[in-house]
């Protein structure tokens, strides 16, 4: 076959498969649209909460705000540079008057393409086994690691998530997982990917441009994920350190040159952000906020079988280093360059994730990329050599099918998990829901259109009195936020209290919230928090007849007590109900 025809065959499978897989992203959103029954679906699963985020910032670029601010607090703030990913997106859906939260699937699945084909791009030119190309990108697209195994699985009750497998409850260390879940996910990752590609052929073309253009990317990157800077440059920085032993003076010079005109073409994006967290304090306690790593062990597992056919590379590799003659699997790559990129990304970017920073999770983005690759290199010397005489060549796809599948059981497990928290109408973190009432839709549409721009409203909790695990106790808890997460993307208004990460001293704040209704509570302790808030409207959700939790802790609200002098009332339906606060009348 002609090399022109077989590329032209290669990338029709490459593109089957990216479409397969994007194609699989979306069967959980059609089936939890599908279960809607009568309420407005919110298209959103796991991290809805962060998603809200996202919308939020989607929505300030639609109503033509040029700077972005967190609209989960109240507490001043000068705003910030916005985020690029949600600037634009926001931008095109006022232009094509879209929905918000189509826009963002649009992009999840966009971004998901580009990021897909560019890794394509990355084992095209650093693989020259088509076995171990297509493997390597069966395995980025599908394979996650041990968490689906019943032993480590949270099955109910208390469950520290933390103390499990990365793939149960980190979307961002597993790539399937993260293209079905977020467009940032995906369009950091392939920044992340097209970052490298271009830097390895700026080397092996000794090219400027290219690593100019690289900088372009890491300028990206700077505004729109600054976190994957770090394991980028420790990336680059190791694999130049390690090639420099093999490379001529001048040759090392000159690579070290274009590794620092893509670092100034890069730095400005990453000095904004120092200086807007400088310089913006409500940005700079969201950045504090602990999102520390899980111990290495679940890591470790959170890769399984895919993190042991690595080694096996790794092992295959070592061995080849002090035997060239014993086994052929250097010749499963274009280069040492390609061996050497593949190493060094893989053992930078896991040890990024453990910088004494308050951020170590979020950098171990992209530590699955090598680790697949690597694993499919293994994978496919086995087939190609090791069993050549038991496995025929036209079985080796079918074998490597089944071997996807096998490593892909997480994931699996994860989108039914999703599913099935949907039929419940809740999501993983239990404070949120699935799905709104049409009453709490139209709501939201009130406040859209008949409040100011710079008016707050402040969704209350639900809250109820639940019994401690060993029965000794019974105490108040909050058991949805829903609304007060999803207001400021629906709205574009500030609520006081609405997401665990983004609202200062959240925890505080939400027991405040809790009080609020009870009838112990004074009025003057009522009216000292609501100064305290600076919101304009409450909204009140917990109206089920049968909720006798709600008829105790919120009477007010309810028809039980008379309605404060400081309160009306100035909308209502089945489902919901809109305060204006009239302080000092």
């Amino acid at each position: 076959m002609k090399p022109s025809v077989l590329r032209e065959s290669e990338n029709r499978w490459a593109l089957s498969l990216i479409g397969l897989t994007l194609l699989l992203t979306l069967i959980p959103y059609l089936i939890g649209y599908g279960l809607s029954n009568g309420r407005h679906y919110l298209w959103l699963g796991y991290n809805l909460d962060d998603a809200c985020v996202y919308l939020s910032w989607m929505k300030q670029a639609a109503q033509g705000h040029l700077r972005q601010h967190n609209l989960f607090t109240t507490e001043p703030q000068p705003g910030m540079f916005p985020n690029p990913l949600f600037f634009l997106l926001g931008l095109v859906a006022s232009l094509l008057h879209l929905p918000l939260i189509a826009v963002f699937h649009l992009a999840r699945l966009a971004a998901g393409f580009a990021l897909l084909w560019v890794v394509w791009l990355l084992l095209r030119n650093t693989l020259s086994s088509l076995l171990a190309r297509r493997a390597a990108f069966l395995f980025v697209c599908f394979s996650s690691g041990f968490g689906w195994l019943p032993l480590f699985w949270p099955s109910g009750g208390a469950v520290n998530i933390f103390r499990t497998p990365v793939d149960v409850w980190q979307p961002e260390a597993i790539t399937f997982l993260s293209l079905y879940l977020s467009p940032l996910f995906a369009f950091s990752m392939l920044l992340q990917v097209a970052f490298l590609l271009l830097s390895l052929k700026a080397e092996q073309e000794r090219s400027w441009k290219l690593a100019m253009a690289a900088g372009l990317i890491g300028l990206l990157i700077g505004l729109t994920h600054t976190y994957d800077v770090v394991g980028l440059a420790l990336t680059w920085g190791c694999f130049l350190l390690v090639r420099a032993r093999s490379v001529s003076l001048q040759d090392n010079v000159s690579s070290w040159l274009r590794a620092a005109l893509t670092a100034l073409v890069a730095l400005p994006g990453t000095a904004l952000i120092a200086y807007e967290l400088h310089a913006n304090p409500i940005f700079r306690d969201r950045a504090n906020v602990p999102t520390l790593s899980a111990g290495l062990p679940w890591v470790f597992l959170g890769y399984g079988g895919e993190l042991l056919m690595t080694l096996y590379t790794l092992y295959l590799l070592t061995k080849a280093s002090t035997d060239p003659e014993s086994v052929p699997v250097h010749s499963s790559f274009q280069s040492r360059d390609a061996v050497r990129l593949y190493v060094c990304w893989a053992i930078a970017q896991l040890c990024v994730a453990y910088l004494p920073v308050s951020f170590q999770r979020k950098m171990l983005q992209g530590e699955h990329f090598p680790l697949a690759i690597l694993a499919g290199v293994g994978a496919a010397y086995l087939l190609e050599q090791r069993l050549r005489g038991k496995v025929a060549p036209r079985q080796r796809m079918l074998v490597l099918s089944i071997t996807t599948l096998l490593l892909s059981l997480t994931n699996i497990r994860f989108v039914v998990r999703d599913i099935y928290n949907d039929t419940l109408n809740k999501v993983q973190t239990d404070l949120q829901r699935a799905y709104i009432s049409q009453g709490e839709l139209q709501a939201l549409g009130w406040i859209a259109h008949h409040t100011r721009p710079s008016e707050a409203i402040q969704p209350l909790p639900w809250v109820h009195i639940l019994q401690s695990p060993d029965g000794t106790h019974r105490y108040l808890a909050p058991t949805d936020m829903t609304m007060a997460c999803i207001l400021p993307g629906y709205t574009g208004r500030h609520v006081y209290c609405g997401h665990w990460g983004e609202t200062p001293d959240y925890g505080s704040k939400l027991k405040e919230l809790m009080n609020f209704g009870l009838e112990s509570t004074s009025d003057a302790e009522r009216i000292a928090l609501l100064e305290k808030m600076h919101v304009q409207y409450l909204l009140f959700s917990q109206k089920a007849p049968d909720d006798m939790d709600a008829d105790r802790l919120y009477p007010i609200f309810r028809g039980l007590s008379p309605l404060p002098s400081y309160l009306k009332e100035v909308y209502s339906n089945q489902e919901a109900s809109i305060y204006r606060v009239e302080l000092g009348r």
